[in-house]
């Protein structure tokens, strides 16, 4: 299998400054202290000194081991904003359908999961820049590298997946949709289907989830029907479109975790090459 990460020489530029705080639930006894001095002075969030996410469990993205707790590829990266921002953590669980919503509605200040950059996105709330990047890969026996390969056989997708409606254009009454991803691999696992779509990493994931031997998760290559095929997908924390203020923020952040090679600690600390954390020039799909 050929890989899909270009070399990169990462140099360690920066290091960021350790801040004195402490990210808890609200209403903890070991909140944030008096003197904590945030990375950003007069950041707005919906309720002050906390910053509100909208969170669903989506391994290893998302993942919430307790009250004003957040860990995963994304979670610890919210988690070191939090600690750098002087904010408590406020977790509002949901269903994955209503993350953009609770974010563009302002209910929530910022939502994780592997949320890609994509058009239609944009158009509801502001995009940050890119997290993690997960090429969207075809999960079956064969390895299967190309779309015209997985027409051969039984194909199933989870509803949510970017670029379903041009699977269905392409696989037409052949492709089978789930209600979700648990759904999709069970079946794989049973042998009702022989494989499925989906980004890299989640693939590998779900994989180990069910136990799922000899599979394998190979990248597909670009495809003029398959819009997802032509950039790697990239993962972003969403803020509403009336507080740029808290995206800039988020922004800036990123950048310093990726050059101190912060982020490369995280994707070392779930088993992942590092390559993930450097998604390179934001794109939409």
């Amino acid at each position: 299998m050929k890989s899909y990460f270009k070399p990169a020489a990462l140099g360690i530029i920066a290091i960021l400054a350790m801040s004195a705080c402490s990210s808890t639930p609200p209403g903890a006894a070991d909140s944030v202290s008096d003197d904590c001095q945030p990375l950003h002075q007069d950041l707005k969030t919906l309720e002050e000194g906390v910053l509100t996410v909208a969170q669903y469990e989506y391994v290893p993205f998302s993942m919430s081991e307790g009250p004003g707790t957040l860990t995963g590829l994304e979670g610890d990266v919210l988690t070191r904003f939090a600690e750098l921002e002087c904010l408590d953590l406020k977790i509002n669980k949901g269903d994955s359908a209503a993350m953009i919503t609770s974010v563009a509605t302002g209910r929530a200040d910022t939502t994780l999961g592997s949320w890609y950059r994509t058009e239609q996105r944009a158009q509801k709330v502001r995009l940050s820049a890119p997290i993690v990047t997960s090429p969207l890969s075809s999960i079956t026996k064969e390895g299967a590298e190309t779309v015209d390969d997985l027409t051969e056989m039984s194909i199933g997708v989870g509803q949510g997946l970017i670029g379903v409606d041009e699977l269905k254009e392409i696989f037409g009454g052949s492709l089978k949709i789930y209600q979700n991803d648990d759904a999709v691999y069970e079946d794989i696992k049973s042998g009702r289907i022989d494989g499925s779509v989906q980004g890299y990493i989640a693939g590998n994931e779900y994989l180990k989830k069910h136990g799922i031997q000899g599979f394998k998760v190979v990248p597909l290559e670009v495809d003029s029907r398959l819009t997802s095929t032509k950039a790697a997908g990239q993962t972003n924390f969403p803020v509403s479109k009336d507080n740029s203020q808290l995206g800039t923020a988020i922004d800036e952040v990123i950048a310093q975790m990726r050059e101190s090679g912060e982020l490369d600690e995280i994707a070392e600390k779930y088993g992942l090459d590092t390559q993930i954390m450097h998604p390179g020039e934001p794109n939409l799909l």
